[in-house]
C-alpha cells in the first residue's frame, strides 16, 4: 500500500503542543440575519492531549444567553451555531471562551485553564 502524504514537505506539518502551550488561534462570530443565532468559529493550536472548551455568551446587561461545552476535542477547527435565549437579543454581546483540561478523571470539575478569551460581537435587529 502506498502512503499518501498530507503535506508537500515534512516541514509543513504542524507541531502538536503540550497542555501549557495550547491557545486559541482565531475566534470569529457571525450573527445570523434573524438575530436569534450566531455562528461561532474558532481554531486551536495542534495538540498532544485532547482539550476541552467552555463557551458562554452574555448580553450587554451581563446575562448569560447561550452556553456550550466541547469535551475532549478531536480537531483544531470548529464552527457552531449558538441559539440566543431571551425575548429579542440585540446589541453588544460577548463570547467568553475557556480552553482547559480536567485536573483528573476523579475530579472533572477541577480544571487546568490554559487559555481564556473574550470576543465581542453585535446583534443587529432582525431583518
Amino acid at each position: 500500500m502506498t502512503d499518501i502524504p498530507l503535506y508537500d514537505s515534512p516541514d509543513e506539518a504542524p507541531i502538536p503542543k503540550s497542555k501549557t502551550e495550547m491557545r486559541f488561534t482565531t475566534i470569529t462570530a457571525k450573527p445570523y440575519p434573524d438575530g436569534r443565532r450566531v455562528r461561532l468559529s474558532f481554531k486551536l493550536t495542534p495538540f498532544l492531549e485532547r482539550p476541552c472548551v467552555d463557551i458562554a455568551v452574555t448580553n450587554a446587561a451581563g446575562d448569560e444567553v447561550a452556553s456550550m461545552s466541547l469535551i475532549e476535542a478531536m480537531d483544531t477547527d470548529f464552527e457552531f451555531t449558538l441559539h440566543l435565549r431571551g425575548p429579542e437579543p440585540q446589541g453588544e454581546h460577548t463570547a467568553h471562551l475557556s480552553l482547559f483540561y480536567p485536573e483528573s478523571d476523579d475530579a472533572p470539575s477541577e480544571r487546568q485553564i490554559v487559555d481564556e478569551r473574550d470576543f465581542n460581537f453585535l446583534i443587529a435587529p432582525p431583518t
